[in-house]
């Protein structure tokens, strides 16, 4: 297989309809996977989460619901879910016994968070039991990654090549073999038709996004920056990927293509490209392969700081799509885009993961908006220089450099944020370190 059938697989196989922030959606899955094993009544929950997983769900809306949390979400989950649908688990959600979800949800659900874990990593253990017995799954690695599916203690499947203190399965990932000129040739030269699936990514985030500016959307961030802007791609950018995080943030039932296991960085991947190929006047082949490159680049830079990353995906990897997209969209070459991801990383590289919010919507709005003011400065031929501060000699080195930073030099930090965080909960314990 030659390196563009491989990449179009790697992009196929990465970008996926989300119904709904992808924290919740982990748990919500593994609860369904277990009552499907085990069948019968329902009786109690009890689950172990990773601490990411758990702060990513405090603060953020179960689809078509108004509940936030893992409690409400896994006895959604364990009642109503399918787990043959991935990550739709919930798609057939009709109406639902809110009453009994919540005295559930409050009396007969049990929490705890692995902080023995040494790695950021996805980990969902779920113990559900019911008239027929305990149904137990372990989710780790994607959001619906199944290693561990088990019925009253007999194994219906086991991932062998598994292991909880693992730290190399992002390293193991197959788009880590390849680099930024990779993904550029790729983009440049596959057949427009192998790529034309994306419109469809771009249909649903689009909606996603006009249901947002909608009023009483999560903050309204979409609906403010609309008042706001200036009806400029750029304005329209921030306004739409502001919107479609709070649609998605507040759990308005209609599905992200997500990229990278992340909804919220598959909107921010694509519907900037979306905007400015409007005002551009960019061809649809033209947009597509922009979005070809920022979806390879968005799964390139969370293969290197990890699904789950104290650095916001967001304002990191799809901000670097959003960056090299736009630039190809204004005919810059990969030099051109080379030298706005430096300015990117160079700028806003930092920026934390501090869990899936409404708040997210000015993370999106913000990186859409520094990725665009890059790509114009690089066919400017203004970039923040090679060796300063995060900025390697090129975009590959850069991303591979912020790849270290985040999996290994800031793995106190994010325990130490995730503590912070959960403590202000104030809704399980919280062990001592």
């Amino acid at each position: 297989m030659g390196k563009n059938d491989e990449l179009l697989q790697i992009l196929r196989s990465d970008v996926r309809p989300a119904l709904g922030c992808t924290g919740p959606l982990e748990v919500i899955y593994a609860a369904a996977a277990a009552a499907k094993a085990v069948g019968g009544e329902l009786k109690s929950i009890s689950m172990i989460l990773d601490r990411d997983t758990y702060k990513n769900c405090i603060s953020v809306a179960t689809p078509g619901t108004d509940y936030m949390g893992v409690t409400e979400a896994a006895v959604l989950g364990a009642l109503y879910g399918n787990p043959d649908l991935g990550l739709e688990v919930l798609r057939d959600l009709g109406e639902y016994d809110a009453d009994y979800v919540e005295e559930f949800a409050r009396d007969r659900v049990d929490v705890k968070i692995r902080w023995d874990l040494k790695m950021m990593a996805i980990y969902t253990e779920v113990f559900v039991n019911t008239t027929n017995g305990t149904g137990h799954v372990i989710v780790a690695r994607t959001h619906d990654g199944v290693v561990l599916k088990e019925a009253n203690g007999e194994v219906l499947y086991r991932d062998e090549t598994y292991s909880p203190e693992s730290l190399t399965f992002e390293a193991e990932k197959p788009i880590r073999k390849f680099t930024v000129r990779d993904i550029y040739d790729f983009a440049m030269t596959v057949p427009k038709a192998d790529i034309a699936f994306l419109a469809e990514a771009i249909k649903k985030n689009y909606e996603l996004a006009e249901a947002g500016l909608k009023e009483n959307t999560g903050s309204n961030f979409g609906l403010g920056f609309s008042k706001i802007g200036d009806g400029s791609g750029y304005a329209k950018a921030k306004m739409l990927a502001a919107a479609a995080s709070d649609a998605r943030m507040s759990g308005v039932a209609l599905p992200a293509m997500s990229c990278g296991g992340s909804g919220n960085v598959g909107i921010t991947g694509c519907v900037p490209l979306v905007c400015m190929a409007e005002e551009l006047g960019s061809t649809e082949e033209e947009l597509h392969r922009a979005l070809a490159m920022s979806y390879l680049l968005v799964i390139l830079v969370k293969a290197h700081i990890g699904r789950l990353s104290p650095m916001c995906a967001c304002a990191l990897a799809a901000s670097i799509g959003v960056a090299a997209g736009t630039t190809h969209l204004m005919g810059g070459d990969f030099d051109r885009i080379q030298g706005a991801i430096a300015s990117l990383v160079g700028s806003i590289g930092g920026v934390l993961c501090d869990g899936a919010k409404f708040g997210c919507a000015m993370k999106l709005a913000t990186g859409a908006g520094v990725a665009i003011d890059c790509a114009k400065l690089s066919m400017e031929g203004i970039n923040i220089r090679p060796l300063d501060g995060l900025v390697g000699h090129d975009a590959q080195e850069t991303i591979e450099l912020v790849g270290r930073l985040a999996s290994r030099g800031m793995l106190r930090a994010d325990e130490d944020m995730c503590r912070e965080i959960i403590i202000r909960e104030g809704r399980i314990p919280v062990e001592e370190r």
